[in-house]
């Protein structure tokens, strides 16, 4: 009864992905077909196909070790060697030690570049790539994009590679089956099966672009930047989070879509960088009291909440209150959706957004600008490169901390251990020069810092005097 059973189920899934039984009202004949091929379908030809598929990615797939130089806070002076020491006797210099992680990756040419997570390969000092064969191969950073956590690495061998064949996320269906191949716990050539169990899954507070396959094909700690394939032996995703209350698998995996991959790549081979859109407004979801108090039939869009100053939305017609329906005469899902659809635009490109205004629908032409004139984005930058937290000087924090009349950015924090901290700077400081270029704002802050090769000469304002400093 069992293996009767399992038969069924395999036939109808099968025919499901080849297009025999995909709509729910089949016609006799379709339904003829599916019980004809059940009769004498082989429940052993599934096994056959995942073991095909196992053997033809799996010598695509890598085993990444990496080691780290990690710089912790210094620890406050204790005198007695009691194992603590009191806020404001000084302490040592901080203290430096070395983390070891353990990832999977993916080969995506025949010449050595693999792809994996910016979270495996990102912040390493040296890595190390394992081949299905076993031989070892120093890895050198090609580049990284934190934002959508995908990194890209090349090795140098005397051999041509096995390149994984590119797959077309777009083409993905919820119940589709999926193989996950990578390494889990150092366990290398690991495959593991399931199913897509949802597309386009956001909000998960992974990466700040998220569009997630989701998946219960079994990934555990060490699969991050490993394969997720079709039916087909096609990379779809590469594997990197899981939801889980105890750090195993629970059934619940994440992965980035192939496409998302593949234009991350290729901006970083190009650019070194990644160029992502920017428009300048912060927005909110249209709820049913929005739509109720705008006007509106449906609850669909996004309502423009403010337009900030400097940006391609100032630039353009947008309007405060707006709310944008369709992007170049497309819908999208949510505000998450909205925010991905206008970072895959090429900076530069003009773009037509369709707005409902009081009551009536217009059309608002906008050329996008590019996202790292996005002053947050210059202050994250900047946060995770240094070690701080800056913020343009209002009138009001100068007026709090005693600085009125005086130009300059505000260090509002001041990590412990950063270079920022190394350097002698502290919340209150107010930065009025970097490399002698006077700033007044986040981004020449930013833009002076970006250009700088070695050590920043920094002018400080500190409670009424200037002094210089190097970081």
């Amino acid at each position: 009864m069992y293996r009767v059973l399992t038969g069924v189920l395999v036939t109808a899934t099968l025919l499901a992905v080849s297009g025999v039984a995909r709509t729910q009202n089949s016609t006799p004949a379709e339904v003829d077909s599916l019980q004809t091929v059940t009769a004498v379908f082989d429940p052993h030809a599934m096994s056959d196909l995942f073991a095909d598929i196992s053997a033809q990615v799996g010598p695509s797939v890598v085993t990444i070790t990496s080691t780290t130089t990690v710089t912790a806070p210094a620890m406050p002076f204790d005198p007695w060697g009691f194992g603590f020491g009191f806020p404001g006797m000084g302490g040592g210099q901080p203290r430096e030690y070395t983390r070891q992680g353990l990832g999977s990756g993916v080969i995506i040419s025949e010449d050595g570049l693999i792809v994996t997570n910016n979270h495996v390969a990102g912040d390493s000092d040296e890595l190390q790539v394992v081949l299905a064969d076993g031989e070892e191969v120093t890895a050198k950073l090609v580049g990284t994009d934190p934002r959508s956590d995908i990194a890209l690495i090349k090795i140098e061998t005397d051999h041509s590679l096995p390149a994984i064949t590119m797959g077309n996320s777009d083409d993905l269906r919820v119940g589709e089956w999926v193989l996950a191949i990578g390494s889990p716990f150092a366990l290398s050539q690991t495959v593991t099966q399931g199913i897509v169990s949802f597309l386009g899954r956001d909000g998960l507070g992974l990466a700040d672009y998220e569009n997630y396959i989701q998946t219960d094909a079994a990934i555990n700690p060490g699969n991050s930047g490993g394969a997720l394939v079709n039916l087909d032996g096609e990379l779809v995703g590469v594997n990197t989070a899981i939801a889980s209350r105890n750090g195993g698998y629970q059934g619940i995996g994440f992965a980035i879509p192939a496409g998302t991959v593949q234009s991350v790549v290729d901006d970083l081979l190009e650019y070194g960088e990644v160029q992502r859109g920017w428009l300048g407004i912060s927005m909110q979801e249209v709820s049913s009291d929005l739509a109720e108090q705008f006007n509106l039939e449906e609850t669909r869009g996004v309502l423009v909440a403010d337009i900030l100053p400097d940006s391609p939305a100032e630039d353009s017609n947008l309007r405060r209150g707006d709310i944008i329906t369709l992007v170049d005469g497309e819908e999208f899902d949510s505000p998450s959706d909205f925010r991905n659809i206008i970072a895959a635009i090429d900076p530069g490109t003009e773009t037509s957004f369709t707005v409902v205004r009081d009551g009536r629908t217009r059309r608002i032409s906008v050329t996008i600008g590019s996202r790292e004139q996005d002053p947050q984005v210059i202050a994250e930058d900047m946060q995770s490169e240094y070690g701080w937290q800056l913020d343009d000087l209002s009138d009001d924090i100068a007026s709090r901390i005693g600085a009125s009349g005086i130009s300059g950015v505000v260090v509002l924090n001041v990590a412990p251990g950063g270079r920022a901290s190394v350097a002698g700077v502290q919340p209150g400081d107010i930065i009025q020069e970097v490399n002698r270029h006077t700033v007044n704002s986040l981004s020449e802050a930013g833009t002076y810092l970006s250009e700088t090769v070695g050590d920043a000469l920094l002018l400080i304002w500190r409670r009424g005097r200037t002094m210089y400093m190097v970081i």
